[in-house]
């Protein structure tokens, strides 16, 4: 089966309104690439969690009807036309372009992050036969290419492996940062109670979707930047660990309030910092008895223990 597929050159500040209006006539699936082979982070405090050049590939059926998204990709930019290329892509071709973004990978001996595609629940264009997992493994399942974070950096992987080696059934967890909400659906998983917080607003929605989809949204409270700040009272002492992927001057930032919701004994993680600055974080959060960090490339992960 052939496709229609759509890319477009877009700015981060309007990469939303061009998804949108992809989806809304018709896109049967959306992926942001970085133009320039950018380092993505999971997203800090503040932070739009997207490329600064970025390229929307939308894919449509071959007997879609374009009408209504060329009116409203005019309406978005009348020279539209400059910077939008479209092209017939072979199923097999769009396979392999997706797969260069999947990530397949077993965490702490427990858990396995495989693509949406194998899941047996996905309804897209790529979605192939669900992988058995054995009865011993949870698998979470997360679309790849997500600009919030997909599993593929360094610092998703390290916060991942422990969370996978460490979380326990009926803990309390705070992913600050959540952005896809990778992290928080993983602690889920594996049985833990779980609140996510972003500053931005699609990532929130990204991870009730992402929780929603491997059926945890129970356990998975998603709360905004200013909702949980305003409910601060309410988190005092609140949390058995805490997980922040996010970048080291907010992680230095937060350590008052990190400090406040931790519970006593409690777990911090904490990641997104790079090698040189990691002896900075420890020294913002003295009350932490931290371990041996962890490190792959330049990325380290910070995790200690309050009692």
């Amino acid at each position: 089966m052939s496709w229609l597929q759509f890319t477009v050159a877009v700015r981060t500040d309007e990469a939303a309104q061009f998804e949108e209006a992809m989806l809304a006539n018709g896109a049967v699936a959306i992926t942001f690439e970085s133009q320039v082979d950018e380092v993505v982070l999971e997203p800090a405090p503040g932070e739009i969690p997207l490329w600064e050049h970025i390229s929307l590939l939308a894919l449509f059926p071959v007997a879609a009807s374009i009408s209504g998204l060329n009116d409203a990709l005019r309406r978005l930019d009348p020279n539209i036309h400059e910077r939008l290329d479209v092209a017939f892509i072979a199923e097999e071709d769009w396979q392999k372009r997706l797969a260069n973004h999947t990530v397949r990978a077993e965490f702490g001996g427990r858990l396995w992050l495989l693509p949406k595609q194998e899941s047996g629940r996905y309804a897209g264009p790529a979605a192939v036969a669900a992988d058995h997992v054995p009865a011993d493994k949870t698998a979470l399942y997360l679309e790849p290419g997500l600009a919030f974070g997909s599993g593929s950096h360094p610092t998703t992987r390290m916060c991942l492996e422990w969370i996978a080696s460490h979380v326990l059934p009926d803990r309390t967890v705070l992913d600050f940062g959540c952005g896809s909400g990778i992290l928080a659906i993983a602690a889920a998983l594996l049985g833990a109670r779980v609140i996510a917080v972003d500053y931005d607003d699609q990532a929130v929605l990204a991870t009730q979707e992402n929780a929603e989809f491997n059926q945890i949204s129970d356990r998975v409270e998603t709360f905004s930047l200013t909702e949980f700040e305003r409910n601060q009272q309410r988190w005092i002492g609140h949390f058995d660990v805490v997980v922040a992927n996010i970048l080291a001057a907010p992680i230095i930032e937060l350590a008052p309030t990190f400090s406040q919701v931790l519970a006593r004994p409690g777990q911090l993680v904490l990641s997104g910092i790079l090698d040189y600055q990691a002896q900075q974080v420890v020294d913002g959060y003295p009350e932490i008895n931290f371990a041996p960090m962890t490190s792959e490339a330049e990325w380290v992960c910070l995790t200690g223990t309050r009692d």
